[in-house]
């Protein structure tokens, strides 16, 4: 039988040196604002079916995805990207303190995307 969820995963997006940004960030919120995300993540990667709502997840450019998260009045992004269609990359988080996002953010997203696929090392299918 068919599952009707499409799960995703979120995963960190890690430096060459094997840090992970979003992960010190979240490091960085006290306990309550850091489980407010983890749920959200959580949530967000097993919302049912292909259609997240864009109060959830919003293309913000042409390669950066927004995952949005709150706590109380507070809201929390993950500026991310979409790896096999339904692994999604955080590559960014801030607490959002305007409506709009700054440039700065975008760009240091984007820069981590690149980054990440030219360190991308495509692993050989096993042979059967």
């Amino acid at each position: 039988m068919k599952s009707r969820h499409k799960f995703r995963t979120v995963q960190f997006y890690r430096t060459a040196d094997g840090t992970k940004p979003v992960g010190v960030w979240l490091n960085q919120l006290d306990d309550d604002r850091a489980q407010a995300v983890a749920i959200g993540v959580r949530f967000f990667e097993e919302y049912p079916n292909a259609v997240v709502p864009k109060k959830l997840f919003e293309k913000v450019t042409e390669h950066i995805w927004e995952i949005k998260t709150h706590y109380g009045k507070e809201q929390f992004r993950l500026l991310s990207f979409i790896e096999d269609n339904a692994v999604i990359v955080a590559a960014h988080g801030f607490a959002k303190k305007s409506m709009d996002l700054k440039k700065q953010d975008l760009e240091l997203a984007e820069e981590r995307r690149k980054d990440y696929l030219r360190r991308k090392v495509k692993k050989p299918k096993p042979l059967h």
